[in-house]
């Protein structure tokens, strides 16, 4: 098999192990799938081993672990499976994928833009219809109206956000 050798200073090799440890790869696993990423065409897929099951199994060190832990707790995940779960899937079809949590607060937006439209629709009855003048709507009503719609907006907006930003889905995907 060819072989390719390069000299690196100590300091380019200490910084060369330590980015493969921290990626738990060997320094030639590191380097192969950096040649196969830069040349796809160079990729030799003779050693791909393909899974016989639906279940994909990764090892992590310690410290990947602990940052894996903390960013499935972070963002309301019940388990570190379904985090990497929901991750893969965001990354091979480019969309994101909602937490049990943001689905709530999606479900609590249509409750909310239900509220607000029978909101308008009785404002839209009262506006066509004789009305006392007592009964009349006030600029205060619809002020109050027009703020709680901002504000459910809003926190439509964040959401949404969190998951665009989260799951890198604006962006070509990075090798790091």
């Amino acid at each position: 098999m060819p072989k390719t050798e390069v000299h690196l200073e100590p300091d380019e090799k200490s910084h060369w192990q330590e980015y493969c440890r921290s990626h738990s790869m060997s320094e030639a696993q590191m380097l192969r799938m950096l040649i196969n990423k830069a040349s796809p065409l160079a990729a030799n897929t003779d050693n791909f081993k393909e899974s016989r099951t639906n279940k994909v199994t990764i090892r992590l060190d310690s410290q990947n672990h602990k940052k894996l832990s903390m960013l499935a707790k972070e963002e309301g995940y019940f388990s570190q499976t379904n985090w990497v779960t929901s991750t893969v899937l965001a990354h091979l079809h480019r969309s994101p994928v909602l937490s049990v949590e943001e689905m709530q607060v999606l479900r609590e937006s249509n409750r909310q833009l239900s509220a607000i439209g029978r909101n308008l629709n009785q404002i839209a009855k009262v506006l066509n219809i004789e009305f006392r003048e007592s009964d009349k709507i006030t600029k205060e009503m619809i002020e109050m109206l027009s703020h709680r719609i901002d504000k459910h907006k809003d926190k439509v907006y964040t959401l949404l956000d969190k998951n665009r930003t989260r799951w890198s889905i604006d962006h070509e995907p990075t090798t790091e």
